[in-house]
């Protein structure tokens, strides 16, 4: 169709978590690379239809999480004896204190939520097999798995991982600090060109950062508009296959 639903008009939440306004930008974003992709004629109309099938799980996901929030608050017993004066009203109010600030840690310390959505399964994620961490609210591990966000780390110079990555589509080319372990240029050139065949400028980003290509777990990487991970390996067999299915030539 021609109209989606994104941010507070597609979910809503309970202010515990803060998640709302979160996920509404990663809509935002998720679609508005799609849109600017059909708009140059990079990508088919299809593309768009990923837009529901990977945010709608994410929103699902996340409000799930600020219900569960929601409710450690809100259906916290409050008896008579939090207000008693007495030994009894204080142990039940040193068990409504034990109780909430339990609860504190784990609202406002959230990176799983943050940081670990994932788009497993997407028709326009190339998968490579690998098991991603599970999902925990509280604990965050980075994976350059496809389908979710690739690890962050930082240059010798300060500068981010981040920082380096383009607008557009990013590969990722990393070598060990000793030097190129196995050539990938083959690989480079044949996904830059199969980029290009449709329309998409690739940016080239070679790094040998200590213990980058440990934590990547594969030498190429190619990354989204959104920062996603698209793609990784070692060896892109069909260039044109990887480019056609992450831009969604293949639905």
């Amino acid at each position: 169709g021609r109209v989606f639903l994104i941010g507070d008009a597609a979910h809503l939440f309970t202010p515990t978590g803060g998640l709302g306004y979160n996920t509404g930008v990663e809509d935002a974003v998720n679609l508005g690379w799609k849109l600017a992709a059909l708009h140059h004629g990079q990508a088919p109309e299809a593309l768009l239809g990923t837009y529901a099938s990977e945010r709608k799980p994410i929103a699902q996901r996340n409000t799930g999480y600020s219900r569960q929030f929601a409710d450690s608050v809100g259906l916290l017993p409050a008896t008579e004896l939090l207000e008693q004066d007495s030994p009894a009203g204080e142990a039940e109010r040193a068990r409504a204190s034990e109780h909430l600030n339990a609860h504190v840690r784990l609202e406002f310390n959230i990176p799983g939520v943050t940081f670990g959505g994932r788009y497993d399964g997407s028709p326009v994620i190339v998968s490579d097999g690998t098991t991603p961490p599970a999902d925990h609210p509280n604990v965050y591990q980075p994976t350059a798995t496809p389908g979710g966000r690739p690890p962050h780390a930082w240059m010798a110079d300060g500068q981010s991982l981040f920082d380096r990555l383009g607008l557009g589509w990013s590969l990722l080319v990393l070598s060990p600090p000793e030097g190129p372990h196995g050539s990938v240029d083959h690989e480079v050139t044949a996904l830059q060109a199969a980029a290009a065949s449709r329309g998409v400028e690739l940016q080239v980003v070679c790094l040998s950062e200590p213990g980058l290509l440990a934590l990547y777990e594969a030498p190429l990487t190619l990354i989204r508009p959104d920062h996603i991970v698209a793609w990784r390996g070692q060896h892109a067999n069909d260039a044109t296959a990887v480019i056609d299915q992450v831009l969604g030539w293949q639905l």
